[in-house]
């Protein structure tokens, strides 16, 4: 009788065990964020239904663009949410990582603010122009500045690969400055106009309906959730791209009273 009752015992507490790891009680998935709207996406959005399933969710909050991916190659964090996908791309091949996203999500467009004029025709000659430093996003914001017609870029080049010495008209002979991203508000002030990403211009305080231009948001510029590449298959992977294709997220995405109603939506999005 106490033989058959320790087997039982072994065998409950076997299967429980076998529960938790599979729902992902055991240990929390910790979720690398960089402070403003994505990481509120996350957390409002996606962290509620992975909690009804039976995860514990850590959210690790980093201060730059670098870290993230390097945390999530090192296994100190297993998700991000903080980049799109042509930089996690162009990272993850400079620095041989294999990371790889799960879905896009709707994103909030770069966008061209200025403390001095109203709209963009107003900036007047050799008017200095604040850009990202880091390679994809300062591509990117002389696109977006070719977007409004102030400038041309160079059509024989990638131009996601453009410089600034690809900008081939440039009728006000702007001037540009390249400081990091994640500062770009901070010196609006002292510039005519920067092109800032729109997570760090609302994590700042400004509004997206207050720019002089907002980008028209192309294949490859949309967020993304990023796990390690031989996570991609796992079970919570699985299900957060689930998630995100869900109705209780687009529930959060279409509140009109929130953050998100005004972001860009992947093709894949569908109210």
């Amino acid at each position: 009788m106490k033989k058959n009752f320790f087997i039982g015992l072994v065998l409950t507490l076997t299967f429980s065990a076998g529960l938790l790891v599979s729902c992902g009680s055991e240990s929390a998935l910790r979720v690398g964020v960089c402070a403003g709207p994505y990481g509120d996406m996350f957390v409002e959005a996606v962290q509620p239904e992975l909690e009804k399933k039976g995860y514990k969710i850590q959210i690790v909050e980093f201060s730059d663009y670098v870290q993230p991916n390097n945390a999530l190659a090192e296994k100190e964090i297993d998700v991000n949410v903080f980049q799109h996908s042509t930089y996690l791309k162009k990272f993850s091949a400079d620095h041989g990582l294999e990371l790889s996203y799960l879905t896009e999500i709707p994103t909030a467009a770069m966008g061209i603010f200025s403390d001095k004029v109203k709209s963009i025709s107003e900036l007047p000659e050799g008017s200095v122009i604040a850009i990202p430093n880091d390679d994809t996003n300062l591509s990117r914001a002389l696109r977006v500045l070719a977007q409004t017609g102030t400038v041309e870029l160079d059509p024989s080049i990638d131009a996601s690969k453009a410089g600034v010495k690809d900008v081939a008209v440039n009728p006000k002979r702007f001037s540009f400055k390249e400081v990091n991203a994640e500062i770009l508000p901070s010196v609006l002030d002292s510039v005519d106009a920067a092109v800032i990403n729109g997570n760090y211009a609302m994590s700042a305080g400004l509004k997206l309906s207050d720019a002089v231009y907002n980008e028209q948001l192309q294949a490859g510029y949309f967020n993304v959730i990023a796990v390690r590449t031989e996570d991609v298959e796992k079970d919570f992977s699985k299900e957060i791209t689930q998630i995100v294709h869900s109705d209780s997220f687009r529930k959060v995405i279409e509140n009109p009273n929130g953050q998100y109603v005004a972001f860009g939506r992947p093709v894949d999005y569908q109210k």
